[in-house]
Parts: C-alpha cells; sequence; structure tokens
C-alpha cells in the first residue's frame, strides 16, 4: 500500500480553521439578519440556527486546541482580566439563544473580581460551558466567580435542569489520560476542559474542573477553579 505523502492530521487542522472561520462570519450574518426579522417563529428559528453555529464553532474549537497541544504549540498568553467584562462578552455572544428560550441569567461577580489566564482559552471553555448550561436548565442560570489569594478564582455556572448523569460525573473525576473520548462530544469537551484548566499553574497549583448536581438552583454546578 503507497504511504500517503501529507500529514493528514495537519490538513485537518487545517481545514478546521477554515471552518471556523467561515463560521464565526456565518454566526455574524445571523445575527444581523436576526436584526432585520420581526418577532415570531422566524425569530425562534433563526436563534436555534445560531445556538447549533456556536455548538458547532465550539467543537472545532476544541478540536483545533488538541491538535495544538499534541504538537507542542498551545501558546498560553496570560494576562490580569475582570470577570465582570469576560462574562458581559459570554452572554452577549449568547443573547439570541437565551431569550428564545427564555432563561433568566443572573450572576455574582464582584466589580473589581480579576485573575490571571489566557483569556481566549478561558473565554472558550466557559463558552462550551454556557451552550450545555442553555440546553439543558429548566429556565435559569447563576454564575459566580469568588476569588480568593490562595485559593485562586473559582468560577461555577449553575442551572436548574435535572443535573449531569452519574456517567458524567465520574468521568469528570478521572485523571485527564483516562478520559473516554469515544463517548462522543462529551468525551471530547470534559478532556478540552481539564486540558485549559491544568495549563493554567501557577506556584505548583494547577487549575481544575469540577461537575456536580443539587446546586445554588437544585440543578447541575459545572465549576473551574485557576490558581
Amino acid at each position: 500500500m503507497t504511504q500517503p505523502t501529507f500529514d493528514f492530521s495537519a490538513v485537518l487542522a487545517s481545514s478546521a480553521h477554515d471552518m471556523k472561520n467561515s463560521l464565526c462570519l456565518l454566526i455574524q450574518l445571523i445575527e444581523q439578519v436576526s436584526e432585520q426579522v420581526p418577532e415570531g417563529s422566524a425569530t425562534e428559528n433563526m436563534a436555534k440556527v445560531h445556538y447549533e453555529a456556536q455548538r458547532i464553532n465550539s467543537g472545532l474549537i476544541q478540536l483545533l486546541t488538541l491538535y495544538r497541544e499534541q504538537h507542542g504549540s498551545l501558546p498560553l498568553n496570560i494576562e490580569e482580566h475582570h470577570w465582570d467584562d469576560v462574562f458581559e462578552e459570554l452572554l452577549l455572544n449568547n443573547e439570541m439563544y437565551l431569550e428564545q428560550r427564555g432563561i433568566d441569567v443572573t450572576t455574582d461577580i464582584d466589580d473589581s473580581a480579576v485573575g490571571y489566564f489566557d483569556k481566549d482559552l478561558i473565554s472558550h471553555l466557559l463558552n462550551d460551558v454556557i451552550i450545555n448550561a442553555m440546553r439543558y436548565t429548566a429556565d435559569k442560570l447563576f454564575i459566580t466567580v469568588t476569588v480568593d489569594e490562595d485559593k485562586g478564582c473559582q468560577v461555577s455556572v449553575h442551572d436548574n435542569g435535572e443535573g449531569f448523569p452519574n456517567g458524567m460525573l465520574k468521568q469528570a473525576q478521572a485523571p485527564m489520560q483516562k478520559l473516554d473520548m469515544n463517548k462522543g462530544r462529551t468525551g471530547l469537551g470534559l478532556y478540552f476542559a481539564h486540558l485549559i484548566a491544568q495549563a493554567h499553574q501557577r506556584n505548583d497549583k494547577k487549575g481544575f474542573i469540577e461537575l456536580k448536581n443539587n446546586g445554588h438552583l437544585g440543578g447541575g454546578v459545572f465549576s473551574l477553579t485557576l490558581p
């Protein structure tokens, strides 16, 4: 059998990058068109299309991030960022679907709460968390940020859905190298979250994620802790 003359993983990564750029333009176009469409079923469908496009974009970002990490080219740009600014941008990105679903979002984030992290990577991680929370919540989200000089920053996203399945809770507690990505997008999403969290290190401490049920709103809680 003739051996391929190219690196298929590199071709796949390049294609994913091109698709991601096109998808970003499509998402922007959906947002522009939705502002011109009268209220009704058309706007509801636009919101659903926007949501699914966001999910696809999130998946492509995860694939590209994992490819770069595997090839030792995952740069970290650690800077100080205000958490309220980060979540203002994230919620604005998902405003269309939140309004269409009638999801009420409350936050407990002090204006002075800051963290030191790679904004692009952490925003991608948290956007994926919000996308999933919007899908499974009943009608509420509650976002909290606590900052402690010794323990670091903890970001939590609560929902009032039915909570995480037991299998997903167990998988989230497993070491990153034992995560089973054969379980589909859930496995990829958890691996991506673990990877980005652990990439943030300070004073021999690494970031980590946690999943649990029976949170502030009675449903699932996703927590990210950064040192």
